[in-house]
């Protein structure tokens, strides 16, 4: 995630009808200087670009061909009206209320975490081992949004899918998700850390969960947009107890994975060899770590 290495200010630019002519070309790149205060410079680029298209509807090639003509006075007041947030540093997918994920489009809201691309690897994973289950039974804990069980459900059509969350408001969002790519997904609320067992009687081939596992002293390490907007219940964790969630998953995944059933964690790599211990510990086999884009430790395997 992206991390502040020194202070910047933000030069806000105002267009009015008095202004010269502002082709789109001139307003992504303008957009770009003014963003360039809360991002590097490739990130303000794919911001600026992503921000206009999307809220004026334009295509890539469209855009490709039509960037030297001018931008209307209504698209340019619905620009400038949304604008402000990006400058303040919304997410620019929470002001689209559109992320991209596993190759399909998913509504977020500050409900819920921006699906991450590293999570794809993961999604990957399941994947490849649900097609050889016949009928495999798949639950995602945690499921924010819901990017996880719904990519799995697209590409594995004979699985049983259920996923579960603490957040009325997160089920929410993953529920119309599941109903815009309509999927089949039983969603229920549960907080994990309770003494309750899991709320579904059956036992599952796989479980997934992508917990908080940020410690509280890694904030600093993390950029404003994400302190600021997303849901700090899905992200941070205390540096007392770094694996809470993962101790509470692991002893409920014993009892509610059939034998041989795996459970599959996204991780800190900071705790890669006490999650291990840990896994062991409690009976599960085969514990191997994985790798993600940048050569992080961030996934792991076991085997019930």
């Amino acid at each position: 995630m992206q991390t502040f290495s020194k202070s910047y200010r933000l030069v806000k630019i105002k267009y009015s009808a008095k202004n010269l002519v502002i082709t789109l070309n001139s307003y992504i790149k303008q957009l770009k200087g003014e963003l360039q205060g809360l991002y590097n410079e490739h990130e303000a680029s794919s911001i600026s670009e992503l921000f206009v298209l999307e809220i004026l509807n334009i295509s890539r090639t469209k855009y490709l061909i039509e960037k030297d003509d001018s931008i209307g006075k209504t698209s340019l007041h619905l620009l400038e009206e949304k604008k402000e947030r990006l400058l303040e540093g919304e997410p620019v997918k929470y002001i689209l209320n559109k992320a991209w994920f596993f190759d399909l489009e998913f509504y977020v809201d500050k409900s819920v975490l921006i699906p991450r691309q590293e999570t794809e690897i993961l999604v990957n994973y399941i994947i490849e081992e649900a097609s050889n289950i016949k009928n495999p039974k798949i639950l995602d804990i945690g499921t924010g949004s819901g990017c996880i069980t719904i990519s799995v459900k697209c590409n594995v059509l004979d699985a049983s899918v259920f996923a579960v969350d603490i957040s009325k408001d997160a089920l929410r969002v993953a529920i119309k998700n599941a109903n815009i790519h309509k999927v089949d997904v039983c969603f229920e609320q549960y907080y994990v850390l309770s003494a309750k067992n899991l709320p579904l009687d059956d036992r599952f081939d796989i479980i997934i969960s992508n917990p908080p596992y940020v410690t509280e002293s890694e904030k600093i390490q993390m950029h404003k947009n994400v302190l600021d907007y997303e849901p700090n219940l899905a992200l941070f964790v205390s540096d007392d107890d770094p694996l809470l969630f993962y101790r509470y998953i692991i002893e409920k995944a014993k009892y509610s994975l059939k034998k041989g059933g795996q459970l599959w964690f996204e991780i800190n790599e900071n705790f890669s060899d006490q999650m291990l211990k840990l896994c062991s510990k409690n009976g599960f086999e085969n514990n191997v770590v994985i790798k993600d884009l940048n050569k992080k430790l961030r996934f792991i395997k076991c085997k019930r």
